[in-house]
């Protein structure tokens, strides 16, 4: 016999016994459920009766408790007899009908029972009341209905007696003397119902553990089969070109869709790579032609600025030449503007060497809690014009970030700097910190009350050489995106609206909410944590 045929009779065998377990499962949840029917329905038979009593002995209770009951102490044994046999004829003639249902009148003034009957029992019975252990359940819930002036039905259990009990008030002339109640006996309708849920459990109880039984060959059969597909798992992880063995039945069909799968996922990987280098080609193109259009336009500018000046002092010379006189002197204010152009060119010659330089792939535990501080201390002293008011909030649950620290100083710094610049003297900025905990990253948010970015130069701001200032290069956040993607990470603007990052308070008695105006710019900064 094999394999595949061997799985397809365990599989039918556990069909079988599942599908038995259910039916037994089934069957006793309904005995479960005959049980409390049997409960309720029992109920339903003493409320009855015990409004039948209270109907029946309406006409006949008040002489009788005018003659023999009324007056606790004017009653003899004799009056209390007579009264009992009397009212025990309405009380049969509503009981005899249903098997084991006895009932009465309970009086309250009296603490007694009378008129008490229990037609369907056999001799001997007792003569007066109810048997001495159901004595104190009865009397308890009467006084509870006489106390409440109204109807109560319920289960009472003891050892072996189950019963449930009725109780309802009675009244003459208006005035509430007792209750009638009424109980019947259930204990063995349920002792019945008990036997036929013990078999049923015993059966269901086999059903599942022969079911166990199935269930646990089937599993050492497959076992082996299991640990095979598991290992080359793990050689696939390692080795890309491995494959699964192909089995016969559902480890088949596992295997080769694992198999399958493997193929697909290696078919879009070198896709994606080759997508990925031609789309990395085209951007740096880009990047590459701007930046020289870029460049081209901002050196054109000192060096024409240059020539003019030199061109200047030519004919100056020229015309001292011709007349032999001695040559003239350079202007201070020439000199000046000259050595100002060449500054210029030299600085934006430095940007573009930063902007080129390749990012370090080695990373460390780089503190951005320590690298911000660091930063805020130097802002105050390389803008000593400014008020500078910087707020710190920062989650202390942020692991370390795996950066280049130089490279990621040069960002605070740019960032920092365009809060200052963006400010008026009274600056205002806010730095938070979180770990987002699920992407393993660190978010850092540095705010700005300042006079904001409007939303069509949003779309322009990493590009090389766009700047609004009138002084500047236009390099700087373009230099800071190729950091922070070199880092795996992003970076990106707001408006304070779109975002919640702020303190809850400015100080101890101001409130944020009252001076954040309508303006101002959020720069949000997410880097992988250090692993």
């Amino acid at each position: 016999m094999n394999f595949f045929t061997k799985q397809k009779i365990l599989l039918l065998s556990a069909f079988v016994i599942v599908f038995i377990t259910g039916v037994s499962l089934y069957l006793y949840s309904g005995i479960l459920k005959s049980a409390e029917e049997i409960v309720e329905d029992n109920k339903v038979i003493a409320r009855n009766a015990v409004e039948k009593l209270v109907l029946e002995g309406k006409d006949h209770i008040t002489p009788i408790w005018e003659k023999y009951l009324k007056g606790k102490n004017k009653i003899t044994k004799q009056d209390e007899r007579l009264a009992d046999s009397l009212l025990s004829i309405d009380v049969k003639k509503v009981l005899s009908n249903l098997n084991r249902l006895e009932g009465g009148f309970y009086f309250y003034d009296l603490d007694a029972f009378i008129g008490y009957s229990f037609p369907t029992i056999a001799n001997p019975k007792p003569a007066f009341g109810p048997p001495p252990r159901s004595y104190n359940i009865i009397r308890n819930q009467a006084r509870s209905t006489i106390r409440s002036e109204s109807q109560i039905t319920k289960l009472h259990k003891f050892d072996p007696a189950i019963f449930p009990l009725s109780t309802q008030p009675i009244y003459t002339d208006g005035k509430l003397i007792g209750a009638a109640w009424a109980r019947i006996h259930i204990e063995r309708k349920l002792s019945t119902s008990q036997h036929i849920q013990s078999g049923t459990f015993f059966l269901t109880l086999g059903s599942i553990l022969l079911g166990l039984a199935i269930t646990i060959l089937v599993v050492w059969t497959l076992r082996k089969n299991m640990k095979e597909i598991k290992t080359g798992l793990k050689k696939m992880k390692y080795s890309p070109s491995y494959r699964l063995k192909e089995y016969g039945g559902v480890l088949g069909v596992i295997s080769r869709s694992i198999n399958e799968m493997i193929d697909t996922q290696q078919e879009e990987q070198e896709k994606r790579k080759k997508l990925e280098q031609e789309l990395f080609q085209k951007e740096k193109m880009a990047t590459l032609g701007n930046l020289i259009a870029g460049t081209a336009h901002e050196i054109n500018t000192p060096i024409a600025i240059i020539k003019t000046r030199i061109q200047i002092w030519e004919r100056k010379l020229r015309k001292a030449k011709a007349k032999n006189d001695a040559p003239p002197l350079v202007p201070d204010k020439s000199l000046k503007i000259i050595h100002n152009e060449i500054d210029r060119v030299s600085k934006l010659i430095k940007r573009l060497l930063l902007f080129s330089k390749p990012m370090g792939k080695k990373r460390k535990a780089v503190n951005v809690h320590k690298l911000l501080n660091e930063k805020v201390a130097w802002l105050v002293e390389a803008f000593p014009g400014y008020t500078i008011n910087c707020k710190t909030q920062f989650d202390p649950a942020l692991p370390p970030v795996a950066a280049d620290e130089e490279s990621i100083e040069q960002v605070f710094i740019n960032v920092l700097k365009n809060a200052v610049e963006a400010s008026a003297e009274e600056c205002k900025i806010i730095i938070t910190s979180k770990f987002l905990e699920e992407e393993k990253l660190a978010q850092i948010s540095i705010q700005d009350f300042g006079s904001g970015m409007s939303e069509d130069i949003k779309p322009k701001i990493f590009d090389p050489f766009f700047t609004t200032k009138t002084k500047g290069s236009g390099l700087g956040l373009s230099i800071c995106n190729e950091i922070i993607k070199s880092h795996q990470g992003r970076i990106r603007f707001m408006k304070p609206a779109e975002n919640n990052l702020i303190l809850d308070t400015w100080d101890q008695s101001t409130n944020i909410d009252t001076i954040q105006p309508a303006t101002g710019t959020i720069c949000i900064i997410e880097l992988p944590i250090y692993t």
